[in-house]
């Protein structure tokens, strides 16, 4: 592991770690060096703090490993440091910072990784002006806008809300009948068949508010007084056609390219599920990660623990995400 290692005892140090954890410190030295050859840079001992924060930021969202998967081969680098007798800035609270970050968003769905990116709240009041200057009607920018802000608020899947074409089967898109208003300005949204399929379905709550300029309840409250009928789709439009997962995606996209160019192109449904989360993952003393999971309804235990929530404590939840996003401007 290093030149300082004198030969008479180099048969003993060998031997104080199993080959397969020497392979694994070799793995680790030889990806360090693999990414200073694609950097340009020479290795040199001890390991400059900014190189290995490139490291690992390359390691995680370039080469797509793991938070784990990095937190070991910096300890073998740490290792390599020990041996040649310099110290190292392996365990800096910088390196550890990025690995929990990492680490919290690889909890929501891979959100760091490939090509989906998230609708953050800044992006939302973006995606507010561009369908509100749009030359459609009222009721279109009214649908749209709808759709978008229970969508964010309520970190769903849009399959939960919307078909895929417009032959659609009831069980599987929101209904009228699916949406209760309650006395106290909140809101609970059925979702019949989630992803999990639980037999009793999904239970999503929805809060008034008034932090923040946009509020998913004041707004359908609004559709409700225009459109409200049992037995009908929620997000109809007027002339009775029905918004579709892809005609929502595709408006979206088309509505901040202008704004956000290429990044526009890489949002997808999930990216509104997994705004909240990503929010609350940048702000980890905000909340705990069992109140971030079951809020997204993440896992099936995750939705139990959540389905035994009071509403109180889902208000209290609700305070807290807010003033996250009401931060994020």
């Amino acid at each position: 592991m290093g030149p300082l290692v004198p030969h008479v005892a180099r048969g003993l140090v060998e031997a104080s770690y199993a080959d397969s954890t020497w392979a694994r410190h070799a793995s680790a030295v030889k990806c360090l060096e693999h990414f200073e050859s694609l950097r340009g840079y020479s290795i040199s001992w001890p390991v400059k703090l900014e190189t290995l924060c490139e490291f690992v930021s390359w390691a995680l969202l370039e080469k797509g490993l793991k938070s784990d998967t990095v937190k070991a081969y910096l300890s073998s680098i740490n290792v390599a440091h020990n041996f040649r007798g310099v110290e190292s800035h392996c365990s800096n609270v910088i390196i550890s910072q990025m690995l929990q970050g990492a680490k919290n968003l690889a909890l929501y769905d891979s959100l760091a990784r490939g090509t989906r990116k998230v609708m953050s709240y800044p992006l939302m009041r973006i995606l507010q002006r561009q369908i509100f200057h749009a030359n459609w009607t009222d009721d279109s920018k009214l649908v749209m806008w709808a759709t978008s802000l229970v969508a964010f608020f309520g970190s769903c899947r849009l399959g939960e809300l919307l078909p895929k074409s417009e032959n659609f089967v009831e069980d599987e898109i929101l209904m009228w009948n699916d949406v209760k208003f309650r006395n106290d300005e909140s809101v609970l949204i059925h979702i019949k068949i989630d992803k999990c399929k639980n037999p009793q379905g999904s239970y999503i709550d929805l809060f008034k508010s008034n932090v923040l300029p946009i509020c998913p309840v004041k707004t359908l409250l609004l559709l409700k007084e225009r459109r409200y009928a049992d037995g009908k789709p929620v997000f109809m439009f007027e002339n009775g056609k029905i918004l579709t997962t892809s005609c929502f995606m595709d408006t979206v996209r088309n509505l901040l390219y202008p704004i956000i160019g290429d990044y526009a192109k890489m949002l997808c449904g999930h990216s509104f599920r997994a705004g909240i989360p990503s929010a609350l993952a940048a702000n980890p003393n905000a909340v705990k990660d069992i109140e971030i999971k079951n809020w997204g309804r993440w896992t099936s235990d995750s939705y139990l623990l959540y389905t035994r929530l009071k509403l109180k404590q889902k208000c209290e939840l609700y305070a807290k995400i807010l003033r996250v996003l009401n931060k994020s401007l």
